[in-house]
């Protein structure tokens, strides 16, 4: 009898492990609940988070809801890891998102450009990396990023939009970026150059057939690109606008020269509110707010150019405090420029106002220089005078654009090769 009950007891004990055991295996199994579209919750940012740093979502303007935004962006990430498209993130897809084995949308695993969550982030700002040359037949670069060769190296295409400028002194390469599902249409743009005086503010010149004063008329920038050999130029502040029209322009320094010295003040809530970039003889560049220094102070700090315009968007690696007291919900075609920390110009170029293109916030615009790598950034003029030029051609506009039909501008920003 008492081995009777002896093994009564053992069965009971297995059998009430057993139950125990059923609930805990399946909360064990997985953390995560399955997320689909109209889902809300902590998990749902945290999803979001994740695809951020992924690449798969371009900028942290989001919310803790599961929209059809979210449902393209995990689509897109399972056609990347080779898995179905359902939009849906099962336990076991977020399993993989939150692994380092999981593709992210340059094509790399997790694990080769994100820190692990056991590694010291407290540098959270992204390191800049340098798009490798397009084209068929790529040069090697050296160990700067240019290319030991007599002649340059180019590539343009409109088709794969892609563009690449290498030579002994100056690399450029820009990129078309595409979001459907807003939608939004950008051009990134990285500049590296050997010398500082490869690149900087190219305002009018005055000619035989037009001996007005340098700077002060107006002409097509594809003029200004053409008179400067520019490889690669982008618009401006626009100062002239409010110079030509008795407005503020802001502390306006170009190549040496002061051009205003009449700005708002620090604190003005007008619209631009006139911040500055500054860029100095060695190539660097760092943002102030409007009335932070007179135009001769900027001089006496080795400042050779400003760019007065903003907001700030990035200041030390983040997006600025100070954008917040800005609309940040209206979309609009928007020009930024930003540096990296090794000195890398950036230059993003958001089309908008059209079917394909809806525009950019500014909070967006930042976010996106914060995930270029930038550590400085601000915000230039927008609307219709933006553009970008390559090698002579206006690559932010369709190909069968007419000069004749672009913005008439006071100059632009831009690198060149300069002779011995």
């Amino acid at each position: 009898m008492k081995n009777t009950n002896t093994r009564f007891n053992h069965i009971l004990a297995i059998l009430l492990l057993f139950v125990l055991l059923i609930p805990a295996s399946g909360v064990c199994g997985s953390t995560y609940r399955e997320l689909k579209r109209g889902d809300r919750g902590e998990d749902v940012l945290a999803l979001k988070d994740r695809l951020y740093d992924l690449g798969y979502i371009a900028s942290k303007n989001y919310g803790d809801d599961y929209n059809h935004n979210t449902v393209q962006r995990i689509k897109d990430l399972q056609k990347k890891n080779g898995l179905k498209a359902t939009g849906v993130a099962t336990p076991e897809l977020q399993e993989l998102i939150f692994s380092d084995q999981c593709i992210a949308k340059n094509g790399k695993k997790a694990a080769e450009f994100l820190p692990s969550s056991s590694e010291d982030t407290a540098d959270s700002t992204p390191v800049f990396v340098m798009p490798a040359p397009a084209g068929k037949n790529p040069p090697e670069l050296d160990a700067d990023g240019f290319c030991d060769a007599d002649e340059p190296y180019i590539w343009a295409s409109r088709e794969n939009g892609e563009w690449t400028y290498v030579s002994r002194d100056i690399h450029v390469e820009v990129r078309q970026r595409v979001d459907k599902c807003v939608p939004h249409k950008w051009l990134e743009a990285a500049i590296r150059y050997r010398d500082p005086a490869f690149f900087g503010a190219m305002i009018n010149l005055s000619t035989e057939e037009n001996p007005t004063p340098s700077g002060t008329f107006m002409s097509k920038p594809t003029t200004i690109a053409r008179n400067y050999n520019a490889i690669f130029a982008f618009s401006d502040d626009f100062f002239s606008y409010r110079y030509f029209n008795k407005m503020k322009p802001g502390i306006i320094i170009r190549n040496g020269q002061i051009w205003s010295e009449k700005t708002l003040r620090g604190n003005a809530k007008q619209w631009p509110p006139l911040d500055v970039m500054a860029l100095f003889a060695d190539g660097s560049m760092k943002t102030f707010e409007s009335d932070a220094h007179t135009a001769q102070e900027y001089l006496d700090m080795g400042v050779v150019s400003t760019f007065a315009f903003g907001p700030i968007l990035v200041e030390n690696g983040s997006p600025s405090e100070d954008l917040k007291k800005w609309r940040t919900t209206d979309r609009a075609p928007r020009m930024a420029m930003g540096i990296t920390a090794d000195g890398t110009v950036l230059a993003v170029d958001c089309l908008g106002r059209r079917k394909d293109a809806v525009g950019v916030t500014i909070t967006w615009l930042a976010d996106k220089l914060v995930e270029l790598g930038a550590v400085e950034a601000i915000n230039l003029d927008g609307g219709n005078t933006t553009c970008m030029i390559f090698m002579g051609d206006v690559i932010n506009r369709p190909k069968d654009t007419k000069e004749k039909d672009l913005r008439t501008v006071n100059g632009l920003i831009g690198v060149r090769e300069v002779g011995d």
